[in-house]
């Protein structure tokens, strides 16, 4: 099993701070995960009771060990550790559009500024692949914990892992119980009832989840994108994949779905290729197959002023400088491949290559994975019919 840099436990909390130490005595002595760090996402009143009951802070003084130090004391020898990094700076408060710590989320616009603060800390925190997310849906707004697990289902990798904790039913009404102790502890119930820690149950209840892998977008790790966008992006992604080939040819404007995107000249010309080359039931392209028709519509886009040709200029293309030629054909068809990926990503939101919008590329041959039926090249059928009557499509 790889071993990570930071196993980190990212959870949500409300007025029952327990669910954190609880979860990580599960993480400990059941799977034999040792946090090394902690992270969770509260409110303001949710903070000032992680305070108090983890670290043992109130009014910003130190008053007690806290559960926290408890725990790693109780169980730290057993199981080889001796430090959890958990701080003030470890709690992510959810904030309004001026930045002000919210004191609960009650209304529709409090849940969504916490959607897109949860989404925005998952991604950043997925973005390192040597990080491994061990989050725990316990506590907090039950929507909390949906945006937690979505955001998880939407950036999490094949190292984290989702999970609840259940605890013996006795136990839910102890107020000061954090964890199964190793010695006898008694404690009272909200009904006065004496209860031992030493006897409680704590189970770890792993959730399965779908792993979209659509990986982390630039845009979040900026904190640029919200999370309905994620939501609306990653449907896209999901749904029939269609292309459609916008007129004028030469703003090279291409939909995807429903998105719009304007490609450069050379990735223009390679999805136009490749599409036209689909429509007449050509599925796996080889490069020489393809620049017959890459240049001559690169040639309508840029005229004959550019780099490109320069780069195709040899004194003799089919004796021994063929192999250069070649060699720059390959080049450039990859280089235009590349500006797809990078507008595909950009524009979706995603962090991945192996989508139908993007051409698959291997050992020379390029590949479209949309079907014949959903590539309208009917808005730019004049144009593309001009080509072929000048006879600049070679076929």
């Amino acid at each position: 099993m790889k071993k990570f840099n930071k196993n980190i436990l990212l959870s949500v909390t409300g007025m029952s701070p327990a669910v954190v130490t609880e979860t990580l005595y599960a993480l400990v002595t059941e799977k034999g995960i040792i946090p090394t760090e902690i992270r969770v996402i509260t409110t303001v009143q949710g903070k000032n009771k992680l305070l108090a009951a983890l670290l043992g802070i109130e009014g910003g003084v130190k008053k007690t060990k806290g559960a926290l130090a408890e725990f790693i004391e109780d169980y730290g020898e057993q199981y080889h550790f001796s430090h959890i990094h958990f701080d003030e700076s470890c709690i992510e408060l959810i904030k309004d559009n001026m930045g002000n710590p919210l004191p609960d989320i009650r209304t529709p616009k409090e849940n969504q500024l916490a959607s897109d603060q949860i989404v925005n800390l998952v991604a950043k925190l997925c973005a390192n692949p040597e990080n491994a997310i061990h989050v725990s849906i316990a506590g907090g707004r039950k929507t909390m914990g949906f945006f937690l697990g979505y955001a998880l289902s939407l950036y999490g990798r094949e190292q984290d892992t989702l999970s609840h904790v259940l605890i013996s039913e006795e136990f839910e009404t102890v107020p000061n119980f954090y964890y199964p102790t190793p010695k006898e502890r008694f404690l009272n119930s909200y009904n006065g009832r004496s209860v031992n820690a030493q006897n409680a149950q704590v189970m770890l209840a792993e959730i399965p989840w779908v792993r979209l892998e659509l990986g982390v977008p630039e845009g979040l790790r900026n904190s640029e994108i919200s999370y309905s966008d994620s939501v609306q992006k990653a449907q896209s992604i999901l749904e029939t994949p269609k292309i459609t080939f916008l007129s004028p040819i030469d703003e090279q404007k291409v939909l995807f779905g429903e998105t719009m995107i304007k490609l450069s000249p050379r990735g223009y010309s390679l999805l136009l290729s490749l599409a036209i080359l689909k429509k007449q039931s050509l599925s796996v392209i080889n490069e020489n197959l393809l620049k017959g028709y890459y240049l001559p519509i690169h040639k309508l886009l840029k005229g004959n002023n550019d780099s490109l040709n320069s780069r195709l200029t040899f004194k003799d293309p089919t004796g021994k400088d063929l192999y250069d030629y070649q060699k720059a054909i390959k080049d450039i068809l990859s280089e235009s491949r590349h500006d797809i990926v990078t507008k595909i990503k950009k524009a979706f939101s995603i962090n991945r290559t192996d989508i139908p919008y993007i051409p698959k590329s291997s050992n020379s041959y390029y590949e479209l994975l949309i079907d014949n039926d959903n590539i309208d090249l009917s808005k730019i059928e004049k144009e593309l019919s001009i080509l072929e009557d000048n006879q600049t499509i070679d076929k």
